[in-house]
């Protein structure tokens, strides 16, 4: 997209330094000509229907047939409706357009805004707001604008959105680990999981601070995987306490010494003298994590296949005593 149909705009610092940049939306949102197209069109629709009802009396003083007089009866009322959907539809447009500059208004200083915020710069509910975001979103007039899954905000960038993704995915570890924390003080049970999530958890962010240092892109994006695969093994941990036994071994032995094979490769990749043993040494790292990937992996589908055997011998159960009370016939059975 050419750079002038972005939003362009400047502000002054408060040294007095004025600043140039562009906001990712356009700077004239498309379709105005189309808005003020249906104006017109329905304004003419209005008075062909008009103009066709105010003739019906003289029809009938005429002597018309009653079937003349229904069809123009009929089509000179539609005409009448469609002008009047049409020109409503392009002043809402053009009242969008009108919307969107002063939704703009709020970006030039920050990338994000709750829904509430942008409702009261343009004294709207809420819901129209979303609507019009929604809208301006699917026609373009945003480049890279999102909403959040509860419709609360609105992030105009995608860095923005990132952001705000990994906050909201920190608020519900908190209120989770807060939740934990409140059952470990009556559970002994709930005291051990809520520690060994605490420490995996703390496995796996000194992997994401270490792959933050590491300058390869392909055994960061192993690290990624990793990372992604350890947090939904904490989640069926979460979901399923009393499977505590099967990741025990999987925090206290397997994330530790993956977090010193990483912390090992990084040391590698800080050396500046070059070497034969440490490269050999680095790409066997990168072998052995993929081996650990596979293994995380595994370990997932092993607990996930477990669910399902469980669920499938309850579905078992159900049916033969429901079979057994008279609710369901043998051959349905």
């Amino acid at each position: 997209m050419a750079k002038q149909e972005l939003y362009e705009y400047q502000y002054t610092t408060p040294n007095k330094k004025v600043i140039h940049t562009c906001l990712p939306a356009l700077r004239k949102p498309r379709g105005s000509s189309k808005q003020n197209s249906k104006i017109t069109w329905g304004i003419i629709f209005q008075i062909i229907g008009v103009a066709g009802i105010l003739g019906l009396p003289q029809m009938v003083a005429d002597g018309a047939g009653i079937v003349s007089i229904l069809t123009k009866t009929v089509i000179h009322g539609g005409l009448l409706l469609v002008g009047f959907w049409q020109m409503h539809k392009g002043r809402l447009g053009l009242s969008r357009m009108k919307r969107y500059f002063r939704y703009m208004k709020v970006f030039e200083h920050q990338p994000y805004a709750s829904i509430d915020e942008l409702a009261g710069k343009v004294a709207k509910k809420p819901g129209i707001v979303i609507r019009d975001l929604e809208y301006m979103i699917d026609e373009g007039w945003f480049l890279e604008a999102h909403l959040d899954r509860k419709r609360n905000y609105f992030m105009l960038t995608d860095q923005a959105y990132q952001q705000f993704s990994e906050a909201e995915k920190g608020r519900i570890l908190r209120e989770e680990q807060e939740k934990q924390a409140r059952q470990a003080k009556t559970d002994p049970a709930a005291k051990e999981l809520s520690g060994l999530l605490e420490e995996g958890n703390r496995y796996i962010k000194e992997i994401r601070t270490l792959n933050e240092g590491i300058r390869g892109e392909e055994i960061s994006h192993k690290l990624d995987a990793i990372e992604e695969v350890a947090d939904r093994i904490f989640e069926q941990l979460r979901r399923k306490p009393e499977k505590i036994d099967d990741f025990r071994k999987f925090i206290q032995y397997y994330l530790p010494t993956t977090v010193k094979v990483v912390r090992a490769y990084k040391n590698f990749e800080q050396e500046n003298l070059p070497s034969r043993q440490l490269e050999e040494s680095k790409q066997e790292i990168e072998e052995t994590l993929d081996k650990v990937q596979m293994a995380f992996q595994r370990l997932r589908e092993k607990l996930l296949e477990e669910d399902v055997l469980d669920i499938s011998t309850d579905l078992d159960v159900l049916e033969t005593m429901m079979f057994q009370e008279g609710l369901i016939s043998d051959e349905f059975k």
